[in-house]
C-alpha cells in the first residue's frame, strides 16, 4: 500500500493541515512487527537523522538498529492525482532501520496498526481504517 513519510520537524505545522508534504513510499503491512521500520532508501531520501540505537530481536537473532523520528500519513488508494483524504498519524513515530528491500520501503508495524482497525479477507485483500 502507499504511505507518506516526512521527517520529524518540531517547528512544522500541525499534521491536520492539508498542505503537509509527505513523500510517497510503498509499505508492507506487518502485524508481526512491533515498530514501524524504514529502509535506507527512505533514510537517504528524507535525510532522516539518527536518534539512537536499540536492540531488536526476531526468530533468528538479535541485532542493533538505528532509530529515527518521522511522521506517517495514510491515504485512500486511488487513481486520482489529487489526494482527497489523508490520515496523519499525529505524534511522531520512532521507527527503526530495516536495511533495504526491492519490494517495499516501509514496514507498517503495530505501533501504527493498533491505532486503527485492520480487516483481512480470505482473498488476500485488507482494509485499514482509522478513526476520525
Amino acid at each position: 500500500m502507499k504511505v507518506g513519510i516526512r521527517a520529524f520537524d518540531p517547528a512544522a505545522e500541525p499534521l491536520y493541515q492539508v498542505n503537509q508534504h509527505f513523500e510517497e513510499f510503498i509499505a508492507l503491512v506487518d502485524t508481526g512487527a512491533l515498530r514501524t521500520c524504514v529502509t535506507q532508501n527512505v533514510v537517504d531520501k528524507l535525510k532522516l537523522q539518527r536518534r539512537g540505537r536499540i536492540q531488536v530481536g526476531n526468530v533468528h537473532s538479535h541485532a542493533w538498529h538505528w532509530t529515527y523520528l518521522f511522521h506517517v500519513a495514510i491515504w485512500p488508494d486511488s487513481d486520482s492525482e489529487t489526494i482527497s483524504a489523508a490520515f496523519g498519524i499525529g505524534d511522531e513515530v520512532e521507527g527503526i532501520d530495516v536495511g533495504d528491500s526491492r519490494y517495499y520501503d516501509v514496514l507498517l508495524g503495530m505501533d501504527i496498526l493498533q491505532r486503527g482497525s485492520l480487516s483481512l479477507n480470505q482473498d488476500g485483500t485488507f482494509e485499514l481504517a482509522f478513526p476520525g
